[in-house]
C-alpha cells in the first residue's frame, strides 16, 4: 500500500463530512456549520473542517472522487447482506404512494444514513426507490422504499438538499417524503418519531474511525435499527500499512499528500475483531432497559460480516478476501429478531 494506489482510499476516507465524536465543545469556531442541538456527538473542529470542503463535493474529478467510485461496491455490500439475511421478507410488488416513511403497508425497506454529508451514497441509493405514479418496481438490490439522510453540517445537508433538487426523480421523491435530508445528529434523532418506529437499514460510511467513542456510537446507531435490521459501514483497519498511507504519505506536503495534515487520527482507526466486539457490546446496551441489563440473549439471531476492499488505478474498488485486516472495509451487523 506503498504505492500511489493506496492514495486512494485515505482520500476517499478524508471527504467523509460527519465526524461524530462523543463531546460538543460549543465554544469552537464551527457555529456557522452546524445547529446546536441539544444532545451531540459532534466534534466541531472536525465538523468545521470537512464543511470547509463543501464546494468540492460533487466534483467527480476532484478529491471526492474515491467517494463517487466506491458507491457500487457500498450498494454490492448492501446486496450481499439483505442475500443473506433480509429484515423481513422482501416483496417484488409494485411500489405504491404507500411508500412514504412512516406507511406500515410499505412493501420495501426503510433506510437511515448517518452522516450523509453532501449526499453522494444518499442520492444514489434513493435513485433506487420506486416513483409510484410510475407504477416502477422496487429495486432488486435495496428494495428501498424510503430514506433519511441526516448529518450535522448545515453546510454540507443545504448543499446535498440544492444538488438533489436537480434530478426530477429526486425532487419528487423530496417532495412526497420518500427521501428526506434532515440537519440533526443521532442523539437528536433518538427523540423523534422517526426513532420509535426505527428503520430496516442504517448505513454508516467512513464515520466509525473519526469518533471518539465507539461503542456508545455504535449503541445510539443500533437503537435505531428494528429486529432484524441491519447496521453497514465501513472504516479503515489500524495497522502499519494504513499508517503508512494515511499519515506518512496521504498527509504529507503537496505534491504528495492528498489530504490535509491531521485529517485522522491513526490510533482512532478500527481492526475488524474491535468492530465486532464493539458490535455484540452495542447490541446488549441496545437493549437494556431503565431496570435491566440485557446479556447474552440481545446476541440471539445476531450476524456479523466484514469485506475488505482496495483501490486499484484505472479499475477502482474492488472486493479483495483478507484486506479487511489491513486496510479499507466493509462491516456489518445484524439485529437479531
Amino acid at each position: 500500500m506503498a504505492s500511489t494506489s493506496c492514495l486512494r482510499p485515505m482520500a476517499a476516507a478524508r471527504q467523509l463530512p460527519s465526524l461524530l465524536r462523543s463531546t460538543y465543545n460549543p465554544s469552537k469556531t464551527a457555529r456557522s456549520f452546524v445547529r446546536c442541538h441539544s444532545s451531540s456527538s459532534v466534534s466541531a473542529d472536525e465538523l468545521s473542517h470537512f464543511s470547509a470542503l463543501a464546494s468540492s463535493w460533487w466534483d467527480p474529478v476532484g478529491p471526492s472522487r474515491p467517494l463517487h467510485l466506491m458507491n457500487p461496491l457500498r450498494h454490492d455490500f448492501i446486496a450481499s447482506c439483505l442475500a443473506d439475511a433480509p429484515p423481513r421478507p422482501l416483496q417484488s410488488d409494485t411500489a405504491s404512494n404507500d411508500g412514504a416513511r412512516g406507511s406500515t403497508a410499505a412493501p420495501g425497506l426503510q433506510y437511515l444514513d448517518i452522516g450523509c454529508g453532501g449526499g453522494i451514497f444518499a442520492e444514489s441509493l434513493a435513485r433506487t426507490i420506486a416513483l409510484p405514479e410510475r407504477a416502477q418496481q422496487l429495486s432488486p438490490i435495496t428494495h428501498a422504499t424510503s430514506l433519511l439522510a441526516i448529518d450535522p453540517s448545515t453546510t454540507l445537508i443545504r448543499i446535498a438538499r440544492d444538488h438533489a433538487r436537480i434530478d426530477p426523480a429526486l425532487h419528487a421523491h423530496l417532495q412526497s417524503g420518500r427521501f428526506r435530508y434532515e440537519n440533526t445528529t443521532v442523539e437528536a434523532l433518538s427523540e423523534t418519531p422517526d426513532a420509535r418506529e426505527g428503520f430496516d437499514m442504517v448505513t454508516l460510511f467512513e464515520v466509525l474511525e473519526h469518533v471518539d467513542n465507539p461503542l456508545t456510537f455504535l449503541t445510539s446507531c443500533l437503537r435505531l435499527v428494528r429486529p432484524g435490521g441491519w447496521l453497514i459501514g465501513s472504516t479503515i483497519a489500524r495497522t502499519c500499512t494504513s499508517f503508512l498511507v494515511s499519515k506518512a504519505i496521504a498527509e504529507a506536503p503537496w505534491p504528495i499528500g492528498v489530504v490535509p495534515p491531521g485529517t485522522h487520527e491513526w490510533s482512532k482507526f478500527v481492526n475488524v475483531d474491535e468492530a465486532k466486539s464493539w458490535a455484540q457490546e452495542a447490541l446488549m446496551r441496545a437493549k437494556d432497559g431503565a431496570a435491566q441489563r440485557a446479556g447474552s440473549e440481545a446476541l440471539a439471531d445476531w450476524r456479523w460480516k466484514a469485506a475488505g476492499v482496495i483501490y486499484f488505478p484505472g479499475i477502482g474498488w474492488k472486493f479483495i478476501p483478507g484486506s479487511e485486516h489491513w486496510g479499507n472495509y466493509f462491516w456489518a451487523v445484524r439485529k437479531g429478531t
